[in-house]
Formats: C-alpha cells, sequence, structure tokens
C-alpha cells in the first residue's frame, strides 16, 4: 500500500472501528438492561432503560452527540413502530426518504458525506484568485456556500442527483440570500462540462475514484485541477497535499492534469 493511500485506509479503519463499537455499545445495553426488565412483557420500560445505558456508555466511548442519540433511540423507536402497528404505507415512504436520501450509496457506491468546515476553510485558502469550482456530489450545499462567503472573488457550482439533499441546498442557498457566486444544479456531474471548471472538488467514496480521474483527464481543461478529500487515486500519486486534522477527513489531495501546461 502506497504512501498516498494510508489516510483512505486510516478512515476505513476508523470507520470499523466506529461500527463495531456501535454494535457492541448497543447489544451491551440491550443485555444489561433485560436483567432489569424482560423486553418481551415490559417493552417501555426496557427500552427507557437502554436508551438510558447506551448515553451513559455512549459517553464512555466518547460518542458525538448526535451518534449518541441516534444509537438511544434505535430500539425505542422500532417497539413504538411495532406497538403502534403503523400502516404498510408509512414504511414505504420512510424507505422513499432514505432512497431520495442516499441514492448514490445504491448506484455509485458513494455514501451521504459531509465536507467539514475545516476541509472548506482549508480549500477556501489554496484556491486560486478567480476560479471555477465545480463541486461534485454537493450533498446538502454547505461546502458551496461556505466556499462562496469565505471567497466572494470564485465562483462555485454544486451539482448534485439525489433529490432530498439538492432540495435542501437550494433552502440553504435561498436562507443564505441567494449568493451571486454560488449556483446549485441537479444532475449527475458526471455529465457536467467538466472542461468550464478550473478546480474540481469531490468528497465520494475509494468506489469511483479510478474513474474520476478518467473524466477528469478527458473532460477538464489542461490547467484543471481535481481535488479530493481523504480518497485517493489508486496508482496516482497526488501532486500536493493538505493536512486536515479530523479523525475521518484526513487531508485534501491535489492532482494538477497530466497535460498541464
Amino acid at each position: 500500500m502506497g504512501h498516498r493511500s494510508l489516510p483512505q485506509a486510516r478512515q476505513a479503519a476508523n470507520t470499523k472501528v466506529l461500527l463495531v463499537r456501535s454494535a457492541v455499545l448497543l447489544l451491551s445495553a440491550a443485555v444489561m438492561a433485560w436483567l432489569v426488565y424482560a423486553p418481551a412483557t415490559q417493552p417501555l420500560s426496557w427500552c427507557a432503560l437502554q436508551a438510558g445505558i447506551v448515553l451513559l456508555l455512549a459517553r464512555l466511548f466518547r460518542l458525538r452527540v448526535f451518534a449518541a442519540l441516534l444509537l438511544a433511540g434505535l430500539f425505542p423507536l422500532l417497539v413504538l413502530a411495532l406497538w403502534l402497528d403503523l400502516p404498510a404505507w408509512l414504511y414505504a415512504l420512510a424507505a422513499a426518504l432514505t432512497f431520495g436520501l442516499s441514492r448514490n450509496a445504491l448506484y455509485e457506491r458513494v455514501p451521504f458525506y459531509l465536507s467539514s468546515d475545516e476541509a472548506c476553510r482549508v480549500l477556501a485558502t489554496w484556491l486560486p484568485a478567480g476560479s471555477r469550482v465545480l463541486d461534485a456530489g454537493s450533498g446538502d450545499g454547505r461546502a458551496v456556500l461556505l466556499l462562496a462567503r469565505l471567497r466572494p472573488d470564485i465562483e462555485v457550482l454544486g451539482m448534485e442527483n439525489a433529490c432530498l439533499p439538492y432540495l435542501l441546498a437550494r433552502l440553504r442557498w435561498r436562507l443564505a440570500g441567494s449568493p451571486a457566486n454560488a449556483k446549485l444544479a441537479y444532475g449527475s456531474f458526471w455529465q457536467a462540462q467538466w472542461a468550464e471548471y478550473d478546480v474540481v472538488y469531490a468528497f465520494l467514496s475509494p468506489a469511483p475514484m479510478a474513474r474520476l480521474w478518467r473524466v477528469f483527464c478527458a473532460g477538464a481543461g489542461a490547467d484543471a485541477v481535481l481535488i479530493s478529500n481523504t480518497f485517493a487515486i489508486p496508482d496516482v500519486p497526488a501532486d500536493e497535499v493538505l493536512a486536515l486534522s479530523g479523525p475521518l477527513q484526513c487531508e485534501l489531495l491535489i492532482w494538477r492534469h497530466p497535460h498541464a501546461t
């Protein structure tokens, strides 16, 4: 494994550790709650105790507040759904909302990742004056809006093909005052006119990185730059690396076009 793949491997390892830790936490809390209440005969009491134990263990494991609340609510929500005997259409609606939020996890093997504020600020400091930036897979638009606010001299276009994140991005854009240098488009960035941009920024996953490099080489201009948050391109060393301090977002990897003048 080359040096440039180490952050990617570290990110994958951190994700596996987080998943294992969450599973152990949930099962441990379920067993401890079962020692006091039988879940089949006292489901509400068992759920309340189990959720409380989850929150306590989450604090000991130093999980983030959002992750702790999500784990604490998992079993209570399942029991509540069974107890309420919800109609089938609600489950269909939940499935539709899940698909609308994370369809790319199914078709592109790209989870719903969000760029951190640190990544955006480091990127904003690096970008050349007057850059035209394509955010390939812009999610809820936070990176687009933050970059546009930090660098009024640049133009940023975010492209997203998952409908719910795109609609949320449009709402965020409106609430931000509809900045003229921040634009949002619904569609696949694979079909974008890459030659129109000086910089292509992506925070995807390991799966599409080889394809990303091929499309960049074929469609971007000779002086264009590709920047990936954390994920490396197989067998293509980065020309420059900007360090990040996050456990999952480790660095920004920068490649110049192979035909750069």
